[in-house]
């Protein structure tokens, strides 16, 4: 596997939810944009008016290079500033890219666009050199056909997607899986300790076999991932044990029982779970 590699994991129902919420709101086209390259994004969670506007269809049968090009560059500033651009494009409608950096490393971008204000047709046409477009007539009757949302209206819609930015982040709608199995090995049991794993759903979220699992623990930790796993287990149920009975701890570590807790406890730590309370000052 190539040591820079880096896989993004989507949360895709969660994230449409959100685009199709501000998409109905405002009637906007909006977007989770993500695997770009130079030319093309053709990877995205699209809104529910995530179809093109027909002003901005017409206008791309002539000036689709310009789109991209134009595109291409606010990725680039957006990306470059670590912070969200909104600008009007080469059209004359306005759009929003804001950049989601997961460790510093770019995940994708969260977007809303074609956007009509105030302005006039012909101040736009006039602004954007759209004159020397042959369909100049539809470019007219198709842009007074998007609803209009004020100037200042734009700053709160982006105000509101740098919150779907947080929520994203804080509920990790959006991860980087790293090329490092090692990493989500450890991460993959620190969030699941109190669900029914095994070598075999481990092997699965890393997308490894599950010999390579085994070898990777005996290599790395000189225990195999049950004895790993069961040491983790125990770890949390200590911090557990100074607020709660025993009864209420094993199944919140994964243990079948209080007898299997019990058991495993005692093998790592020498002493049972009812003792560690006693030493920890929580009869």
């Amino acid at each position: 596997m190539d040591a820079y590699r880096e896989e993004l994991l989507i949360e895709v129902d969660e994230i449409k939810k959100l685009m199709d919420l501000s998409s109905s709101l405002f009637d906007i086209r909006t977007a989770f944009i993500y695997a770009i390259d130079d030319e093309k994004y053709t990877n995205e969670i699209a809104g529910n008016n995530g179809d093109y506007q027909d002003y901005c269809s017409i206008i791309q049968q002539e000036l689709k290079h310009k789109c991209i090009s134009c595109d291409r560059d606010k990725f680039k500033e957006a990306n470059r500033k670590k912070k969200p651009v909104l600008y009007q494009c080469y059209n004359g409608l306005y759009e929003m890219f804001l950049p989601l950096f997961i460790e510093n490393s770019l995940a994708g971008y969260l977007h809303f666009g074609q956007v009509r204000t105030e302005k006039d047709f012909q101040t736009v046409a006039s602004e954007c050199s759209l004159h020397e477009h042959t369909k100049i007539g539809e470019l007219e009757r198709t842009y007074n056909s998007i609803n209009i949302i004020q100037k200042e209206k734009l700053v709160l819609i982006a105000e509101l997607f740098q919150k779907f930015a947080d929520i994203i982040l804080k509920n990790k709608l959006v991860e980087l899986r790293k090329a490092n199995p090692e990493y989500y090995l450890k991460k993959y049991i620190e969030e699941n300790l109190d669900k029914p794993i095994d070598v075999k759903t481990a092997a699965e979220f890393i997308g490894r076999s599950p010999s390579f699992v085994t070898h990777n623990f005996k290599e790395k930790y000189n225990m195999t991932f049950h004895e790993y796993l069961n040491r983790k287990r125990v770890e949390h149920s200590k911090i557990l044990l100074r607020k709660y009975s025993i009864a209420e701890i094993f199944p919140l570590c994964g243990f079948k029982n209080r007898y299997h807790f019990s058991k495993v406890f005692k093998k790592i730590e020498g002493i049972t779970p009812g003792e560690y309370q006693l030493l920890a000052g929580k009869a």
